[in-house]
């Protein structure tokens, strides 16, 4: 009996150590995989904390440009206004000019009839007498001295208008110039400000990776641990069982020896003699629980292969002009890209990926290269045109027919349909 409980406190104990080890051995193991994991996210976090950064310097460097082309737009509306008024100050004075010539040519005409001759000379000598011969003279000298006087003024005046005219368009033309420059300046901002973007949802992304690995591994830590604990509370179970079978086996022992040795007395009885011991009860088997056999799952059919869905047409022309005319009177906004405001390039770009499906580029340069260029004569309804050099645009819109185009003008217009005649495009593209 002792044997039997020796064995099974040794059998409890190696129980308990066997099952600790390689528990201890798997937490260690899982440990160093969550500090592993810690380190990556530390590490990532660091990362989308620069790129973050990056990203915000970025979206500055546009918000400062914005500024800047938005006061330039300003300048630029008021020099055209000023050319405009130039223009119609020309205007007004060749109107002038040509009614004096009419008027001097008159005059001239008058005194050659009233005097008859064609020369101070004549004049002399056709006069009644010398008090007329002066009067003539000097009626003549003050008229061709006036008209002369009166045509200077004119030329002077003209002449100033046309220089200032010259210099005020010189002024546009530089202007036009850091238009374009600022321009590709924002394509490239943008350019930088998407891949920045895809940069730090990469490192998100790869960070929320990271982190679902590391609660993957906690969670296999939580389990390892519960499991350790399931067997350390089983095998202590076991443990007092068996200390308890030893306490109960030591008070038998102790009873027998204390107990009188009157069982050696033999007592007359029968020829059948009866044992003291009771013996054991013979364990019975279970009869082993019969198994309901599982059925076996059905053979799933084979699926048909879903019909290749036919490719989707690119939309008309149609399509483009009518989505375009959706966004009529929608205020100009440099830099924007809709649906509320745009400026020329936002325009177009949103136009074109809501009815065409197509990314056409951020700003007017890539858009130049989204199709094939075309000269004036050759437009369509859907076109894109524009104003400035291939390779250094400044602005873009869409042709909708008739010789009129729809865009966002500048800082203080909507969005509006112009006519070519007005604002004439220097080429056009064919989407």
């Amino acid at each position: 009996m002792k044997k039997k409980i020796l064995s099974t406190l040794l059998m409890s104990s190696l129980m308990l150590s066997a099952t600790a080890l390689p528990l201890v051995a798997n937490a260690d193991s899982v440990d160093r995989k969550i500090a592993s994991q810690d380190k990556k996210i530390s590490e990532l976090q660091s990362k989308e904390a620069a790129a973050s950064t990056q990203l915000a310097s970025i979206q500055s460097s546009i918000s400062s440009i914005k500024e800047e082309a938005t006061a330039l737009q300003t300048k630029q509306g008021e020099l055209n206004k000023e050319i405009g008024t130039l223009n119609t100050e020309v205007k007004d004075l060749e109107k002038r000019i040509e009614k004096r010539d009419a008027s001097i040519k008159e005059q001239a005409r008058s005194v050659q009839v009233d005097s008859g001759s064609s020369n101070v000379v004549d004049l002399v000598l056709n006069a009644d007498s010398v008090s007329d011969a002066v009067t003539k003279v000097m009626a003549a000298s003050k008229l061709v001295g006036a008209n002369n006087d009166m045509m200077q003024q004119q030329k002077e005046d003209k002449d100033a208008v046309e220089t200032k005219k010259v210099e005020t368009e010189e002024k546009a033309s530089e202007l036009q110039a850091t238009a374009v420059e600022l321009e590709q300046k924002k394509g490239e901002l943008v350019d930088q400000e998407l891949a920045q973007q895809a940069t730090v949802s990469g490192i998100s992304a790869e960070k929320e990776t990271e982190q679902g690995k590391k609660e993957g591994f906690l969670k296999e830590q939580a389990e390892a641990e519960a499991q350790r604990e399931a067997q350390k509370k089983a095998a202590e179970a076991a443990e007092k069982q068996a200390k308890e079978q030893q306490a109960v086996a030591a008070q038998q022992e102790a009873a027998k020896e204390t107990k009188p040795a009157t069982t050696n007395v033999e007592q007359p009885t029968e020829n059948t003699t009866t044992n003291n011991e009771t013996p054991a009860p013979v364990e019975e088997t279970p009869a082993p629980t019969p198994t309901t056999p599982t059925p076996a799952e059905p053979t799933p059919a084979p699926e048909k292969p879903a019909p290749t869905p036919a490719p989707t047409p690119a939309p008309s022309s149609g399509g483009v002009v009518a989505e375009a005319y959706k966004h009529i009177g929608k205020p100009y906004v440099w830099g924007a890209k809709g649906p509320d405001s745009f400026d020329c390039s936002g325009f177009t770009s949103y136009v074109y990926r809501v009815a065409a499906g197509r990314e056409i580029g951020g700003w007017t340069v890539p858009q130049e290269s989204a199709g094939a260029r075309i000269s004036l004569s050759e437009l369509q309804p859907g076109d894109l045109v524009f104003w400035g050099a291939a390779g250094s645009t400044h602005h873009v819109g869409i042709y909708v027919g008739g010789g009129q185009y729809i865009h966002a003008p500048q800082p203080g217009e909507s969005v509006t349909v112009q006519s070519i005649s007005a604002w004439s495009p220097d080429f056009g593209v064919r989407m």
